[in-house]
């Protein structure tokens, strides 16, 4: 049989992730994977890495909640095996918190993640502010180390990788039967779509082994994740090109996170005041 050459252009999760898929589902091809940065330098690598879903509304229900099974139970079975922690796959439960009752108070995905519940009236007192929350758990990749364990399942199974800039996909006619892009933000240039755009936002990385839970407000806007390596916080204000200053984005991620942290204390304090207050022991 013929070889295939088939390339993939993007080294973060999605290229990788499509690599390792057809250099094993595929052996007759010769796939490699070509990129101008690969791993730590990419935008997967600051990504907080958690799986959720968001609901699409030119495409089916069902089709949504095919892409999210597939994609949680493969990440689950990482996660549950003797890979998780050289791939950096783990479970994550947590809370998403609303300041008014959504629309869709059980969405699409409920049934597939684990054990999702809405949050008591005890555990909303912990953000004043917020009427509803739903808690469950899902599964969270820490890029640093997946994306590593990917290239490095990606050579095992016969892959190739190149660094180099890609100017146009069309260059690659000639070398290759198979191109699949896979550039992410470099779409907007590569395939010149204006439609592809960044969003603004900030994520920072800090030491707060405390934190064991992850919290997502309803918009998605503002989260806490904890992680194996770390917690990442972030907030994402929109589609704007407006120039702000950096450092007024960190200012409010941290006292925005603070917020939360400082709520779930005080909560944890006053349990332990009324305990101690009606304690029979000495």
């Amino acid at each position: 049989m013929k070889t295939v050459r088939v390339v993939v252009v993007g080294a973060g999760v999605i290229g990788f992730s499509t690599a390792v898929c057809v250099a094993e589902a595929l052996p007759f091809c010769s796939v490699t994977v070509l990129a101008e940065k690969f791993s730590p330098d990419t935008t997967s690598d600051g990504a907080a890495g958690i799986l959720f879903a968001a609901q699409f509304p030119d495409i089916s229900v069902e089709r949504q909640r095919r892409w999210f099974k597939d994609s949680f139970d493969h990440l689950r079975a990482i996660a549950q095996s003797q890979q998780s922690p050289e791939a950096g796959v783990m479970m994550s439960s947590g809370y998403q918190i609303f300041k008014d009752v959504p629309a869709d108070p059980k969405p699409y995905w409920s049934d597939l993640v684990i054990g999702f519940r809405l949050m008591t009236d005890r555990e909303l007192e912990r953000f004043p502010g917020y009427k509803f929350g739903q808690a469950f758990t899902t599964v969270k990749c820490e890029c640093s180390s997946y994306l590593p364990w990917l290239e490095k399942r990606f050579r095992k199974a016969g892959g190739k990788v190149q660094q180099r800039k890609v100017s146009s996909l069309h260059d690659l006619s000639d070398s290759y039967d198979l191109i699949i892009n896979c550039s992410g933000l470099g779409s907007r240039t590569l395939t010149d779509d204006p439609q592809v755009y960044p969003v603004r936002g900030q994520v920072l990385k800090v030491e707060a082994p405390w934190l064991q839970h992850f919290i997502r407000d309803g918009d998605g806007k503002t989260y806490i994740y904890p992680g194996i390596h770390g917690v990442t916080v972030g907030d994402i204000s929109g589609c704007s090109y407006l120039f702000r200053l950096f450092t007024l984005y960190c200012y409010r991620i941290v006292c925005k996170c603070k917020y939360f942290h400082n709520l779930m204390l005080f909560f944890a304090l006053k349990q332990r005041k009324k305990f101690e207050g009606n304690s029979s022991f000495c």
